[in-house]
């Protein structure tokens, strides 16, 4: 059964993809064919997708994580207030909390973060996998145009996220002095993967 999605992506290459599209599209499936036999053992997942799991699976984690670590501090406090002002009702314990031991997990109080800014190693991956496809010309345009509608000035953001061993890292990927293999295997290993 053919998905309304299939349907408008075969549409799309048969009937208005130019033939620089065109190109594109035979390039991703070209690595998508090869991606498939080759990260056959990762469950078919190539590296993107599985970083992308990975961080998924990871912020889960660190979430559940902080959630704990916030409550064991805020019980820790609440106790040391009750022995020091038995007098002081939940409610004055509850407001002090709140004031010292805020809910950083609300969005309206969390920075927001630029590219770089403490992102979390699987984001970098991600970062790295799309300035690669980019610079590869393996990018689908949809995607382009998704990153260019984010961020205008996105390529030169993400270069700019990288530390210099990942920046020398993507140049030997693009200049093909890596083999893909090769270069993920470095890339997750400096990002500690």
């Amino acid at each position: 059964m053919v998905t309304g999605e299939l349907q408008a992506i075969v549409d799309f290459i048969l009937n208005k993809a130019n033939q620089a599209e065109f190109e594109v599209i035979a390039k991703a499936c070209e690595r998508r064919r090869k991606d498939m036999g080759r990260y056959a053992g990762l469950g078919g997942l190539n590296p993107g997708a599985l970083a992308e799991k990975m961080a998924a699976s990871v912020q889960q984690g660190v979430q559940a994580s902080l959630d704990g670590l916030r409550n064991s501090v805020r019980d820790y406090v609440a106790r040391i207030v009750r022995q020091k002002e038995p007098g002081a009702s939940d409610a004055d314990i509850e407001a002090l909390l709140d004031s010292v031991l805020p809910d950083r997990s609300d969005a309206t109080q969390a920075p927001p973060h630029a590219p770089g800014d403490d992102l979390p190693p699987e984001a970098i991956a991600m970062m790295v996998r799309d300035f690669c496809d980019y610079s590869m010309g393996m990018m689908p345009p949809s995607k382009q145009q998704e990153l260019w509608e984010r961020m205008p000035d996105w390529q030169n953001l993400y270069w700019k996220a990288l530390s210099p061993e990942l920046r020398a890292f993507v140049k030997g990927r693009l200049e093909g002095r890596l083999e893909e293999d090769e270069f993920w295997s470095a890339v997750f290993s400096l990002l500690g993967l």
